[in-house]
């Protein structure tokens, strides 16, 4: 029987996520990971059969703090939904490599890009939230939320690409802005259809 490793799975899976966060994904392979946890490469394959179930697990661990933050910005965001896209905003800045990983790398759901909205976990009852606290359907809530996440994600995506600076209350304004704008058409053309 081979000796039970010193290392736990839950020490090795951190260690991969915080090699992730300082190098990036490309950085996580089975060397990086033993060098910086201080042992052979033997121990990581005692707790994961191969590489690609440690990088599933970092991915999925990575998801959990993004769903985390979302929605503690989403319960703390106050005004029309502005929470959740300033702590989207926030994770890009101080987790840039797992939102790089996360939303600008392969890992992301490729296709259609204004149905990339509501097809993460969650999302539904973002959705059902945005359309109980503006009046708006469903589906007008589904394209409200598509535009609002083309305008965070753009702002998020210059923070944790090139180390960009916002202001918080300029992020904040351009949030509102298009919040309010995008409200004020859907309602408009759904008058104008009627």
């Amino acid at each position: 029987m081979p000796p039970k490793p010193k290392i736990s799975r839950e020490a090795m899976l951190k260690g991969a996520l915080d090699l992730v966060r300082d190098q990036g994904w490309d950085a996580l392979n089975a060397r990086n990971l033993a060098s910086r946890l201080g042992c052979s490469t033997q121990p990581i394959f005692s707790h994961f059969s191969a590489m690609e179930e440690l990088k599933a697990a970092v991915l999925q661990e990575a998801e959990q703090l993004y769903n985390t933050a979302m929605w503690a910005g989403l319960q703390d965001g106050g005004e029309d939904f502005l929470g959740m896209g300033m702590a989207y905003i926030d994770f890009a800045r101080t987790e840039p490599q797992l939102f790089q990983l996360l939303f600008m790398s392969g890992s992301m759901v490729q296709g259609d890009l204004t149905s990339i909205a509501g097809t993460t976990e969650g999302d539904d009852q973002v959705i059902a939230f945005l359309s109980s606290n503006t009046g708006l359907s469903l589906d007008e809530a589904q394209k409200l939320y598509t535009t609002l996440w083309f305008a965070v994600h753009g702002i998020a995506s210059l923070l944790a690409t090139n180390g960009g600076k916002i202001d918080e209350q300029e992020a904040r304004s351009v949030l509102r802005h298009t919040f309010k704008g995008v409200i004020y058409s859907l309602k408009q053309e759904r008058e104008d259809v009627h």
